[in-house]
């Protein structure tokens, strides 16, 4: 069934300053209304018993659909339904978005931190949208079935775990940067942990020989070099060995 639904995008005639702080606003029998979508304000009104849509997108979203019959009641819950659907489905892409990027994340194939804060920015949105439309819903509990509260009041909750979900992202890049910056640590130690060892005994065949083998072709040369070069392979072993290298 389709309903007469009015449309009038002047907004001048609102209690914008109150709706800006209560959302709902009650004036005599007329209502007037604010839900948030994708962080903007959409407003709508019950004037004379009559629905008058103020926002293009709010408007769009319920244009096509049907109606059991024509009440103002029925005609409420389509309104919330479908801003509910609408935040389902960005809270569903969401979720795609942040199990995509944890992996990237865990896989270290992300370097800097603007991914997170730009996912981190459409959750808190998504967020905000949700936490003010269960506002909503409860103000006009009156207008509103059950059946449409607890699917508000799911949109929420979903909302609330997806928003501390992401709040984990940032310790999750920070840990795989601190991890990262270990490795390169853990492989420069490694090299002093081989050559410190090599300059010692250099050291000590400097102050022992009176004179250091000057060409290759010296015999001095290989007692020179012999223990260093084993010395060296079995410390890169051990460090392979240990998963340092």
């Amino acid at each position: 069934m389709k309903c007469e639904i009015r449309y009038d995008e002047d907004i001048s005639k609102l209690p914008l300053d109150d709706l800006n702080v209560y959302r709902v606003v009650y004036m005599g029998q007329n209502v007037y209304v604010r839900i948030d979508i994708n962080g903007k304000s959409t407003y709508f009104s019950l004037i004379d018993g009559k629905v008058t849509i103020h926002s293009k997108e709010l408007f769009n979203m319920i244009k096509d659909s049907d109606f059991d019959n024509c009440e103002l009641t029925t005609i409420i819950d389509v309104i919330l339904d479908e801003v509910v659907y609408y935040l389902g489905v960005k809270r569903t892409e969401l979720f795609r978005k942040f199990d995509q990027l944890f992996e990237r994340i865990t896989e270290g194939q992300v370097k800097n931190v603007g991914e997170v804060k730009d996912l981190r920015k459409e959750i808190q949105t998504l967020y905000s949208d949700s936490s003010s439309l269960f506002y909503v819903a409860k103000k006009l509990s009156k207008f509103v079935s059950k059946d449409t509260l607890d699917n508000v009041a799911f949109a929420y909750e979903r909302s609330e775990i997806l928003i501390t979900r992401s709040a984990d992202l940032y310790n999750i890049y920070l840990t795989e940067v601190q991890n990262e910056l270990n490795i390169i640590i853990k492989k420069l130690t490694s090299i002093s942990f081989i050559f410190l060892p090599i300059t010692a005994i250099a050291s000590i065949y400097a102050v022992s020989y009176s004179s250091l083998p000057s060409s290759l072709d010296s015999i001095d040369t290989v007692y020179f070099l012999t223990p260093l070069i084993v010395l060296g392979i079995l410390l890169t072993l051990y460090l392979k060995k240990i998963n340092w290298l």
